[in-house]
């Protein structure tokens, strides 16, 4: 699973010591954080970032909440072009056979083509961050809350 995730990974140890009220309110507020960076994905797979297609990718992202973590993701496995449109990526020339068809079909210039298989003659996809460019986007206010939320219950 490729995911962004929310955590306090080096204070994780002391923030599980707090006393109960601080860690609660903390989760609430981690899982507050937790649905604004999900809705910011969303928002991204929305064409800020990318345009929406099928929407294959929009539906597999998901967010786990677990006390004072919290991490919003997709399952490559589910969409294995996800990491490419996240990452960027080199696609390598190759042949493409039609499978479930006699023929494939496609435009060029205008006219519709058929063809028993075609070379791809390969491709540069650029990077289209809709998880870390999220993240990036609301890293202020993740730590704002964070702070402000601990300040409140510590007072």
């Amino acid at each position: 699973m490729i995911e962004v995730t929310i955590s306090a990974a080096d204070a994780l140890g002391r923030l599980r010591a707090l006393p109960s009220t601080v860690a609660a309110r903390l989760a609430d507020t981690v899982a507050r954080l937790a649905q604004t960076l999900y809705d910011h994905v969303e928002e991204n797979l929305s064409g800020v970032v990318l345009q929406r297609r099928s929407g294959r990718l929009a539906a597999s992202i998901v967010q786990q909440v677990d006390g004072l973590t919290a991490s919003v993701g997709f399952d490559p496995a589910a969409v294995p072009y996800g990491a490419a449109q996240e990452f960027g990526a080199d696609i390598r020339a190759h042949l493409i056979a039609a499978k479930n068809a006699r023929a494939l079909s496609f435009v060029v210039a205008g006219k519709r083509v058929f063809a028993k298989r075609v070379m791809f003659p390969g491709a540069h996809l650029p990077e289209r961050s809709f998880l870390r460019s999220a993240l990036a986007d609301l890293a202020p206010e993740i730590g704002a809350a964070i702070a402000a939320s601990v300040a409140e219950t510590v007072e």
